[in-house]
């Protein structure tokens, strides 16, 4: 050791790496580096490597009174710590005061694996169902039944046999929606139990044809014996209803949505596909995605979910419910655009060239007739439409009559003009356009398709 200090230069490179080592050590993230997208992996690896910059990141964001937007992506990136008390830690804020930080804690503990969050993911979807049998299936806490579906997605990829078993006993109990939810769940789980219940609700002809082909997918190489559709009226959706899945824009925001919806898309029924019931989705994504992208006709509730990355969050339709005849117009201007390709500035939502999600199902109602946003969420300063925004202008398509989402109300609300005119700058990063001036002229020239 001795020789060591003798030699100058050597002894100067190792003083300077054991600083440089130390004062890395327990480096504190700072609120810009949460939210600079360039630098996410580069901060998730930091926080992964480094046990005290994350119970600092806990302590100074995630329990602190910063805004949810803020605490969301600690939530995030404390994701990637292997640290069993970070883990724990994230597992309580699932009952956080604020909705939208809950959201984001069900999600994070799905996407970590997170098996100290089992328990409360559980009750979560155990108590909704409680309330949900006196209140209907779309009753006015929106933002309880979205979180129970979280939970039910996040369950599925935590992927615990136990709780799975546990997650199939709310089966009965559960409208469509989130039976299809707890069906894909279960496909996620390599356990005979649940293959063997899949197996009976495939060929179950007593559920509904969108339930049972989210079952018929999770069964790869098998074919039930009974594969022919369930009855229209048990189904609870229909030709030309919006869907409605997590996606990009997904996390709630105070600036555009309480609500993590973030993908939409026609429904096109259900058809028998090799032995095999399929859904038919006709939605429209960025040209990279798989299977393929742009203006696409898909048959699975795996691709409409991007690979099941999000959960399904039901169907709608526009307030002004369409007729029979509006239903076949809308899956004709539907099928009129498949093949063109996705808009990824969003400057053209509703084409007539491009489009993106939310301005393809907008405008396949807009050829029927129907509008399902208001024109001023689309133009100027409200400009782009979002999936969540959608959402909250539409009503489930349900023989219960639904209570309309709208400000104050509770379940979810759409922006007002001076919120987004706030945060045009945050909109446009978010849609990877900073430094973009000026806002688009929108498609206002949309025509009923005539029907053949």
């Amino acid at each position: 050791m001795n020789g060591i200090f003798r030699h100058p230069i050597l002894s100067a490179v190792l003083f300077s790496f054991a600083f440089s080592t130390c004062a890395s050590a327990g480096e504190k993230v700072s609120v810009s580096e949460l939210t600079d997208p360039a630098r996410a992996e580069e901060v998730r690896a930091r926080v992964a490597a480094d046990r005290e910059a994350a119970r600092a990141l806990l302590n100074d964001v995630v329990r602190s009174g910063k805004d949810a937007q803020t605490r969301c992506a600690a939530i995030n990136t404390l994701g990637a710590s292997t640290d069993e008390y970070i883990a724990k830690s994230l597992a309580d804020v699932i009952n956080d005061a604020d909705p939208a930080v809950q959201s984001c804690a069900v999600r994070a503990a799905g996407e970590a694996k997170n098996l100290f969050a089992v328990k409360d993911l559980l009750l979560i979807v155990e108590n909704y169902l409680a309330s949900y049998s006196t209140m209907g299936p779309y009753e006015a806490g929106m933002l309880a039944r979205i979180k129970a579906i979280d939970s039910v997605w996040a369950l599925g990829e935590i992927g615990d046999p136990a709780a799975t078993q546990k997650l199939l006993k709310f089966f009965s109990e559960s409208d469509n929606v989130v039976k299809v939810n707890i069906a894909i769940s279960a496909g996620k789980t390599n356990s005979g139990y649940a293959k063997k219940f899949l197996s009976s609700l495939a060929g179950d002809t007593s559920e509904a044809s969108s339930v049972r082909a989210a079952a018929f997918e999770t069964l790869a190489g098998s074919k039930a014996s009974a594969a022919v559709p369930g009855a229209a009226l048990a189904d609870g959706i229909e030709k030309g209803d919006i869907i409605y899945a997590g996606g990009r824009m997904g996390i709630p925001q105070s600036w555009i949505a309480d609500v993590p919806v973030g993908h939409s898309g026609i429904f096109g029924g259900t058809e028998l596909m090799d032995g095999k019931l399929v859904v038919v989705i006709y939605d429209c994504v960025p040209d990279t995605f798989q299977p393929y992208g742009g203006v696409r006709r898909i048959y699975s509730w795996k691709d409409f979910t991007h690979q099941n990355k999000y959960p399904y969050y039901g169907n709608r339709v526009s307030k002004v419910r369409p007729t029979a005849a509006q239903r076949r117009k809308i899956i004709l201007a539907a099928k009129a655009k498949l093949g063109l390709h996705y808009s990824d500035t969003h400057f053209q939502q509703k084409g007539p060239d491009l489009f993106d999600c939310v301005g393809y199902t907008e405008y396949a109602y807009e050829a029927a007739g129907l509008n399902p946003t208001p024109d001023e969420q689309e133009t100027g300063w409200g400009w782009p439409l979002t999936p969540a925004e959608q959402f909250a202008a539409t009503v489930a398509n349900t023989k219960v009559k639904p209570p309309l989402i709208n400000a104050g109300s509770g379940p979810g609300k759409a922006p007002r003009t001076e919120i987004i005119t706030n945060n045009i700058d945050k909109l446009l990063k978010a849609y990877g356009m900073e430094g973009r001036s000026g806002l688009p002229e929108v498609n206002s020239n949309i025509r009923p398709e005539p029907e053949n």
